[in-house]
């Protein structure tokens, strides 16, 4: 009888219990860490450009704006001589108050652009150096306004002359120092601006760097990304549909491990695998006792007559011999069942089917036909043979008494007959209906043959007269 399906395990009914954290957890704290990062990447981007954007800011306006104050401080400081020069040769009056009032606008001009410079954060030594120079330049101014005044109205002196030269000419030179100190501060502020655009054109490199550092963080990271869920999420899921569609699935081959949501898939398809292979287990098991029972019988477990007929036929076409086809009956079955019960007749069909089956050869076919009745084939060559095997069965038989579970002994005996069939003219593919029709002829003879053996005080092993052959079909 085919092995009881085996149960599926106990544990995997069990509700597992999630360990760790879940894949949806993990994908959520991938993707916030994978934010958190953009953010704290474009937020010091940021930074970076405000720091650049402020000291572009400073280099246009501040120190750009001082510059150009100090080109303008130097044309209007070189101006001073002229005008101061055409104060000094003034004929009349109105000369002399058109050239002071130029000088004064000149003068005020560059006290202005002065102060602007001031308030712009310029060099405080050098703006009170520029002061104390244009002070000095104005009160010259005043004292040669003076001067020019008096020889207009007294006419030219050579005392009064040589004053008004000398103030001329120390005009010119403050105007000079003047000029002198403004592009002083000029080739100073150029100075500080190409050091600035070299700091600025650095912490551009410094901030490209650092841009292309964290852009391939980012891209490492991402990778790092890919392999994680190619690994954790997509491997995982392709091996359990490998699992699953291999043609024996192996229920010991999907990873349960973890505590995440393939797992716990992993876990429920493993048990609906399990529910299903001992479903399946079971049918095979029904299938191969309905297919026992079809061809067997229920009782001694012996073939049954339809098992027999079929396998006599494949025996015939394959036979290269002559073969012996018997038929044997317990005798006096009837007595047994109407004194000890049906029972104890049930006992000894067991127990004589056994002593038919360990006397027999494993190339030998037996079964039940029914009742008390039992067919056999010989696989002997000759009748003779056959003879001698049943013969030593049957005296077995005859010779040990039956022992029942209620302590009878009973005293069995066994009537054989025998024919010989010869079917080696049959070829393989012999069609089932020629090849049956030989095996009735053969059963009939021995059936006969058993007759004979009853008739003659049972307990004996009767011979069919005649061989079968498969040409008298």
């Amino acid at each position: 009888m085919p092995a009881k399906a085996l149960r599926p395990a106990a544990g995997s009914k069990m509700i597992h219990r999630r360990v760790g954290l879940g894949l949806t957890t993990k994908t959520l704290g991938m993707t916030l860490l994978i934010l958190a990062l953009i953010i704290g990447v474009t937020a010091i981007m940021s930074r970076a450009f405000e720091r650049l954007h402020d000291q572009v800011d400073t280099l246009t306006s501040t120190e750009m704006e001082n510059l150009m104050t100090s080109v303008r401080l130097v044309q209007q400081a070189e101006s001073l001589n002229s005008l101061g020069f055409g104060l000094s040769v003034a004929n009349n009056h109105t000369e002399r108050r058109q050239a002071l009032i130029n000088l004064t606008d000149r003068t005020l001009w560059v006290n202005q652009l002065t102060d602007r410079l001031a308030q712009q954060g310029g060099n405080p030594d050098l703006i009170n150096q520029v002061r104390e120079t244009q002070a000095q330049l104005q009160s010259n101014i005043d004292e040669l306004n003076e001067l020019v005044s008096q020889r207009i109205d007294t006419g030219r002196q050579a005392g009064l002359e040589r004053q008004i030269r000398a103030l001329s000419h120390n005009n010119r030179e403050l105007a000079g120092q003047l000029a002198i100190l403004m592009g002083y501060f000029s080739a100073t502020m150029r100075q500080q601006m190409v050091m600035q655009s070299e700091q600025l054109a650095a912490e551009i490199n410094v901030q490209q760097r650092n841009l292309i550092a964290l852009a391939l963080l980012l891209l490492v990271f991402a990778l790092l990304a890919g392999v994680y869920f190619e690994v954790v999420v997509v491997r995982r899921i392709l091996q359990m549909q490998r699992n699953v569609s291999a043609p024996v699935v192996d229920v010991d081959a999907f990873d349960t491990h973890g505590g995440d949501e393939i797992s716990s898939l992993a876990k429920t398809v493993r048990s609906y695998v399990q529910r299903i292979q001992y479903q399946e287990a079971r049918m095979r098991e029904a299938h191969q006792e309905l297919t026992f029972l079809a061809e067997h019988d229920v009782l001694t477990g012996l073939a049954n007559r339809r098992h027999f007929q079929a396998a006599a036929r494949r025996l015939l076409r394959q036979s290269y011999q002559p073969l012996c086809v018997a038929i044997g009956d317990i005798d006096h079955f009837k007595k047994v069942n109407d004194r000890f019960g049906h029972a104890t007749g049930d006992q000894v069909l067991i127990e004589v089917s056994r002593q038919l089956s360990e006397g027999l050869r494993e190339s030998d076919i037996l079964a039940r036909f029914g009742g008390e009745e039992f067919a056999i084939i010989l696989t002997t060559g000759s009748l003779e043979a056959g003879y001698q095997v049943l013969d030593k069965l049957r005296s077995l038989i005859a010779e040990k008494p039956f022992l029942s579970s209620q302590k009878h002994e009973i005293h069995l005996s066994m009537s054989f007959g025998v024919a010989l069939v010869d079917a080696t003219v049959l070829q393989s593919e012999t069609d089932d209906q020629l090849t049956e029709s030989l095996l009735d002829a053969a059963l009939h003879a021995a059936d006969k043959a058993l007759y004979d053996a009853k008739r003659q005080g049972r307990n004996k092993v009767a011979l069919a007269p005649k061989t079968v052959y498969a040409q008298a079909i």
